[in-house]
């Protein structure tokens, strides 16, 4: 017997094909992919910001190794900071969102790392002369900053990611269970740049189906009541 692959992953064309049915154009004589995957990107934008608000845990990584370079001389007026701009490999991840968690250890060493602390909201980083470590850090401006120290130092970095844009058919969309969710918001976007009627309904649609994986990502062992809307009130069929 064949081995068949599976995946709870969709593809971006699956998800237009979807959407063109919702728009009656399953032939897409008008809403071709290259049509829709700037709206599909858009809903699929949309969906990550909500579901990384609610804290699911698909949208967070782990042990990004980078390394602070040491200050060249001791000063408690300078700081040094990891942003987009810094030299490779060093530089932030392109697909970070937010900081979460950083730990170091001197650079080239097997030590465990220890728990930096994190003064984003604490009033930021005091004026003091570097040491051998680093061991608070701010995110501000898009970079993370540091006192510095007069070591090389690693750090561990734990953070928020974002995933890659659809680009074609074939893409993956790495959101599982997410093809209404995408598909009803691509539909409405679509929908309202051509002015249709039906724009609202697929936005709420979208919405409700946001609110289900929102929902199923945060659920707790206690029971909670929710009465739901039928269908029909939330959604609608037709041509644009």
């Amino acid at each position: 017997m064949p081995v068949v692959g599976s995946s709870a992953y969709n593809t971006a064309g699956q998800i237009t094909a979807l959407v063109r049915s919702l728009l009656n154009d399953a032939q897409g004589n008008l809403f071709t992919d290259a049509v829709l995957l700037p709206y599909a990107n858009a809903a699929y934008r949309g969906v990550q910001r909500a579901l990384a608000n609610a804290g699911a845990g698909g949208f967070m990584t782990d042990n990004a190794l980078l390394v602070v370079a040491a200050v060249s001389a001791v000063d408690a007026s300078l700081q040094v900071a990891i942003t987009d701009a810094t030299a490779p490999p060093n530089q932030l991840p392109t697909d970070l969102l937010a900081p979460l968690k950083l730990w170091e250890r001197p650079s080239g060493s097997a030590q465990e790392f220890a728990e930096m602390a994190d003064l984003t909201r604490h009033g930021g980083l005091p004026s003091r002369e570097q040491g051998a470590s680093l061991d608070a850090w701010e995110w501000r401006a898009d970079g993370l900053y540091f006192i510095g120290a007069t070591q090389d130092t690693q750090i561990r970095l734990r953070y928020i990611k974002s995933y890659p844009d659809l680009t074609d058919a074939n893409s993956p969309v790495l959101v599982r269970h997410a093809q209404e969710a995408i598909a009803f918001g691509t539909a409405a976007l679509a929908g309202w740049a051509r002015g249709s009627p039906l724009a609202e309904k697929w936005d709420g649609a979208a919405r409700d189906a946001i609110e289900d994986l929102v929902t199923s990502a945060v659920r707790r062992e206690q029971q909670s009541g929710r009465r739901r809307r039928p269908f029909s009130s939330r959604s609608g069929y037709g041509t644009i």
